[in-house]
Formats: structure tokens, C-alpha cells, sequence
């Protein structure tokens, strides 16, 4: 079991550095900023607040919040959170996605981007949904089973180790 967290921490931890490392230009010697981490760390939190908003309206089960909120403790594993980011979780609880983030999935022929919540702005989950021409119920399956897919990998990494 300590073997699938270690794995899963480090993959999961370097997607959401490399996600915050895309959040600002960098020179290459720079580490990502506080400030950058603490912004991607939000995302991860909104992001469990969503699932549960998901389950509440039942498009998502306990498993899938159990699975999201264990990517979130394997990426912040040993990283200190700010009460701001932790607040991202209460504000996706009632359905509002803060950006940056990619919630769906992403369409190169829509040149709008409607997927993508950008830093700095906040967009319901249902106005996402009907800008993508979908729905929460779909957007919340998508959400689930991309943390079930993250899941699945980190446990296959930990029985190759």
C-alpha cells in the first residue's frame, strides 16, 4: 500500500507541477512559485468540491469522491496548503468551477475553448456544461473517470515497481 501512495504522489505531483509550471511564463532555471503551486493546489481542491457537488446531485458515487480526494492527498503529500486553497473545495461544492482548469473534454475545433475556466475566473458548472453543448451529468462522469483512469494508472506503476 505505501509503495501505490509513494507511486501515485509522484505521478500525481508532477502532473500538477507541470500544471502549475504552465500557469506563468518561467525562465528555465526557475522552480514554480508558491504562489503558482498554492494556485494549482486550489484547482485540486475545487476540483474534489466539484465531485461532491456531483455526487450531491447524483451524477457521481462515494467511490468516485473517495477516489478524487485520494489524488488530492497523494499531490499535496507533505506540501503545506493555504486556507485559500482550501476554500476552492467549498466553492466547487456549490458547483462553481475556479480556474485555471480543464473541466471535459478538450475540443480542437472550438477555437473558444469552453473546457478551459482560465486563472482568475469562476464559471458554474451548469454554464460550462451548456457552453461545451453538454450537460453537468456528462461533465461529471468525464470528471470521474479521468480520476478513475489517474487511480488505475498509479496502482498498475506501484505493481511494475
Amino acid at each position: 500500500m505505501q509503495g501505490f501512495r509513494t507511486a501515485l504522489a509522484g505521478r500525481t505531483t508532477a502532473a500538477i507541477l507541470a500544471g502549475a509550471l504552465a500557469l506563468g511564463p518561467l525562465q528555465a532555471q526557475e522552480l514554480a512559485t508558491d504562489q503558482q503551486l498554492q494556485t494549482a493546489f486550489g484547482s485540486v481542491y475545487n476540483h474534489l468540491g466539484l465531485m461532491e457537488y456531483c455526487m450531491g446531485k447524483g451524477f457521481a458515487t462515494a467511490v468516485d469522491v473517495a477516489n478524487t480526494r485520494k489524488s488530492v492527498v497523494a499531490t499535496i503529500a507533505g506540501m503545506t496548503v493555504t486556507p485559500k486553497a482550501f476554500a476552492q473545495q467549498a466553492v466547487g461544492r456549490r458547483g462553481d468551477i475556479v480556474g485555471p482548469q480543464v473541466i471535459g473534454l478538450m475540443d480542437s475545433s472550438n477555437h473558444a475553448r469552453p473546457e478551459e475556466v482560465r486563472e482568475g475566473q469562476t464559471m458554474s458548472l451548469a454554464d460550462n456544461a451548456r457552453a461545451q453543448k453538454s450537460s453537468e451529468r456528462t461533465l461529471c462522469r468525464q470528471m470521474a473517470e479521468q480520476v478513475s483512469a489517474v487511480m488505475e494508472a498509479a496502482s498498475r506503476a506501484a505493481s511494475d515497481q
